[in-house]
């Protein structure tokens, strides 16, 4: 790929600032040491820490900003991801948030035994505390068209965008899903070999649901759950006002300047693909089929946009699957819109990959005791 693909993977592993917080084994008595610099990820560090003798915790953070820092000592259970308000907090500056639990490095233990005098090495696996998105779609043979479940009009690909949406407003910059991010078109290689993955994608923090504590939800639609995915897909009929099988550019040149075409509701099945330019131009060509309709029967489609929602990682219905777990990467695959339905659906498949990190960071810790 690019070079600004090879950046961006770099960038999402770096460690510029690590955060060590050494606690007693209940959560009290919190104290916490940083280092900075430019490759901590790839480098031997030494800590230097006065602090009581006896068993402790010690969990380590890459990347936190001083209030952070202040706000995780000052929290009852000292959780970052509780404190985080905006997913720009800890994607900015192409600074990552990671976090993890130091263990021993020989028994692996998570209780660490502060000696007096004595140096103690420590490790710890830092992963992201979010997750990236990617929307994708299967186009159509040697096309940048994307699939349709019926034949009946055009969907570019780069008129396909996507944002995710969740029940926290406050959480994602409000944002109208046509200006959203664009999709990308699916290819198997770019999820199956290291050197071409796919890097874009939509950042946002874990959200698992335990479905036993809210069974008494329904979780049959996408929006119940926190966190989902949003599509706007424009397109461009072709059976218009009487005529059939147009292509894209007679198409065009049937409807208004932005694509706004209409539909009817009060008719047959066999009717259901002819689209109007028009309400007027509707009413009267029903007419000579033998239908009388009104102004509101029919369906404005503004812009030609149809508008999709969808689980990120349980495309059909809520399950213990359908979670977004930190420091993974889900690439969703559009194979086929459904268009002009009163139930829009796509037909979707995701993909988890694990969002590796690279680098390898080794922290020896020494204790002065007080």
């Amino acid at each position: 790929r690019g070079l600004g693909d090879v950046y961006k993977r770099q960038e999402e592993s770096k460690c510029r600032k690590l955060t060590l917080f050494i606690m007693d084994t209940n959560g009290t008595n919190i104290q916490d040491k940083t280092i900075t610099g430019e490759d901590l990820e790839n480098e031997f560090l030494y800590f230097v820490v006065n602090t009581s003798i006896g068993n402790k915790k010690i969990f380590v953070a890459s990347n936190m900003t001083d209030t952070q820092i202040e706000s995780i000592k000052a929290a009852p259970d000292h959780n970052p991801e509780q404190l985080i308000n905006n997913i720009g907090d800890i994607t900015e500056d192409n600074s990552f948030l990671m976090t993890g639990q130091a263990v021993t490095e020989g028994s692996n233990s998570e209780i660490i035994n502060i000696e007096e005098h004595k140096m103690t090495r420590i490790k710890a696996t830092l992963t992201r505390v979010m997750s990236k998105v990617l929307l994708t779609c299967t186009t159509k043979s040697d096309t940048e068209y994307v699939n349709l479940t019926k034949d009946n009009g055009y969907i570019k690909l780069s008129d396909v965008h996507y944002i995710l949406e969740t029940t926290n407003k406050n959480f994602f910059t409000a944002t109208n899903v046509t200006a959203g991010e664009n999709a990308v078109k699916y290819d198997i290689q770019r999820i199956e070999e290291d050197d071409k993955r796919y890097t874009e994608g939509i950042y946002c923090l874990e959200n698992t649901i335990n479905i036993d504590t809210e069974s008494s939800n329904d979780f049959s639609d996408a929006q119940k759950v926190a966190t989902y995915l949003k599509v706007a897909a424009k397109f461009t009929p072709k059976n218009i006002d009487g005529e059939t099988n147009l292509t894209e550019q007679e198409a065009k040149n049937r409807l208004s300047g932005n694509g706004t075409f209409y539909t009817c509701k009060k008719v047959p099945t066999s009717m259901k693909d002819m689209c109007y330019s028009n309400i007027s131009t509707g009413i009267d060509y029903l007419r000579e089929s033998g239908l009388t309709v009104t102004v509101n029967d029919f369906i404005t489609y503004e812009g030609g946009w149809q508008y999709y929602e969808t689980f990120v990682n349980s495309p059909t219905d809520f399950s213990v699957a359908s979670g977004i777990i930190r420091n993974n990467y889900y690439i969703i695959n559009v194979t086929a819109f459904n268009t002009l339905q009163s139930d829009k659906t796509i037909e979707v498949n995701t993909t988890m990959i694990p969002w590796v990190l690279k680098g390898r960071t080794t922290i020896d810790v020494e204790t002065g005791n007080n």
